[in-house]
This record gives structure tokens, C-alpha cells and sequence, in this order.
């Protein structure tokens, strides 16, 4: 069985976290940085855009008043909030015999979302929507194949990017209900946004914490990958080349390659 690292970072700035995701993704394309699954959180929270989004209605006004950061992620899609939600990163590829295409590696690591969320008493099902033009400025507001629903409404959002052969699949689990934020952020009809997302507390009727979500996720992840997660922690050098990417104020580069189909999935 193979072993990958597990990482728990806990609560960190956006800028950090993007830029720690950077780093995993660059290391393990030069082979050194071992496949690895990390679930964080966001503090203080923030609004993370797309690479490539630059038209938005973000109010900027509403994000300082609820305490948000704003930051670019290392990959594509539209805005995701990240206040009370989990977020969890896989970084991994070829030499881990993760699929080649991108829609596949999503449909995998979906699977294995999935099962953990099951673990939590969760019957959750890949989103099936087509994208057509205009498209949400709001990634919760779109649904695809990348995507995990219940009932209809989204619950969880993935993002991913690849460099050569190494992927960097990242995404958003939502814990507690969102609509009111989103709605003072984006000027967006609340009704309309409880409509279309949700979040395990709202599914489960129960307050849900994130070392439980973190739990299950890692559980269902290993069983679908036939991995073992050992726990870890990020190496100096990892460290040490996140900070300093994070200093940057364009937070990340430009990916060094993007796939249609992965500007074309939902919140990457």
C-alpha cells in the first residue's frame, strides 16, 4: 500500500495557504515533495478568486466589515468564501498512478469526498449541471461534475491545476451555512443562494466540527486511493519558500500548464 503524507495545518492566512499549496505542487513536480493530503481552515477568513477572474462584483466594503481577506488562488473558476468551511488539498500524480486527465482525477477524488462524507451519515452525489455563458461570479453557485451536491444544493466546490505530471486538486467543504455572507459580499439575492448550497450542518441538524469533517474526508480518501496517510508536517524548505511566495502581493504565478478541461471546471 502506498504511503502518502497527511498534513493538518490548521487555521492560517489566505496568502499563506495559497502559497503553501504552490509550494506542495512545485516541489512534487521536481520530486521533492511527496504525495500529500492537507486540510486547513482560514484565519482570518477570506474570498479566494480564480486565477483568471477578473470581472466580479466583490464589495470590498462588506469584506472589510465581516473581517475578510481577498486572494487569488493558484487555479481557475469563480469566487469561493471561506468562513466556516473546511478546505482540504491533494497533491499527488503520475509516479502515484493518479489518472492522467483531469476529469478523471476529479471524478476519483470526488469518489473518495464522497465516501468520507458517507462516514458522516452524508448521501452525497456528483453535481450534473452544463456550464453555459454568463457564468456565476460565485463558485456555489455552479455545479458540475467536479462538484458534490446533496438534494440539489452544493456542498462541496473543487479546484485543480496541474504542473507536467503533478496535480493540485483543492477544495471547499462547507460546515455551516453561508447565504448571509455571501449575499453582503456579492450583492446576491440570499433566497436564491440558500437555494443553491448548503452545508452539513444544515444536512446533519447538528453543529459539525472541522476535526470530525477532517476525519471522515481522510478515511474516505484512503479507501478510495488504497493509500495510507501518515501524519506529517511541511518540511523548512517548504516553509520557508511559502512565506516567501506569500510576501509576493500577486500571490502565486501563472500555472505552468493549463488544460481546457481545466479551465473549463468548476472553481479550480
Amino acid at each position: 500500500m502506498s504511503r502518502w503524507r497527511f498534513v493538518d495545518s490548521g487555521p492560517l492566512p489566505g496568502r499563506l495557504n495559497m502559497a503553501i499549496d504552490e509550494v506542495l505542487l512545485r516541489l512534487h513536480e521536481r520530486g521533492e515533495s511527496p504525495p500529500t493530503l492537507r486540510l486547513y481552515q482560514w484565519r482570518p477568513p477570506a474570498v479566494s478568486l480564480g486565477y483568471f477572474q477578473r470581472r466580479h462584483r466583490l464589495d470590498h466594503g462588506a469584506c472589510r466589515r465581516l473581517g475578510l481577506e481577498v486572494v487569488r488562488r493558484p487555479t481557475g473558476g469563480r469566487a469561493v468564501l471561506h468562513l466556516d468551511d473546511l478546505t482540504y488539498s491533494v497533491v499527488a500524480g503520475d509516479p502515484e498512478e493518479l489518472p492522467a486527465s483531469p476529469a478523471a482525477a476529479y471524478r476519483l477524488l470526488c469518489e473518495g469526498l464522497r465516501a468520507g462524507l458517507r462516514l458522516l451519515g452524508v448521501e452525497a452525489e456528483p453535481g450534473r449541471e452544463a456550464l453555459k455563458p454568463p457564468q456565476p461570479e460565485v463558485c456555489f453557485l455552479r455545479q458540475t461534475a467536479a462538484d458534490i451536491v446533496h438534494r440539489g444544493r452544493k456542498l462541496v466546490g473543487s479546484a485543480q491545476t496541474w504542473r507536467g505530471t503533478s496535480l493540485l486538486q483543492h477544495g471547499s467543504i462547507v460546515l455551516k451555512p453561508q447565504a448571509q455572507a455571501l449575499s453582503a459580499v456579492f450583492g446576491a439575492e440570499e433566497q436564491a443562494l440558500e437555494a443553491r448550497l448548503t452545508s452539513l450542518s444544515e444536512i446533519l441538524g447538528r453543529t459539525v466540527e472541522a476535526e470530525e469533517v477532517g476525519q471522515a474526508i481522510r478515511e474516505g480518501l484512503a479507501s478510495l486511493l488504497g493509500v495510507s496517510f501518515e501524519a506529517g508536517e511541511l518540511s523548512s524548505e517548504e516553509w520557508a519558500l511559502a512565506r516567501r511566495i506569500a510576501a509576493q502581493e500577486e500571490v502565486l504565478p501563472c500555472p505552468a500548464k493549463t488544460t481546457a478541461a481545466s479551465l473549463s471546471a468548476v472553481c479550480r
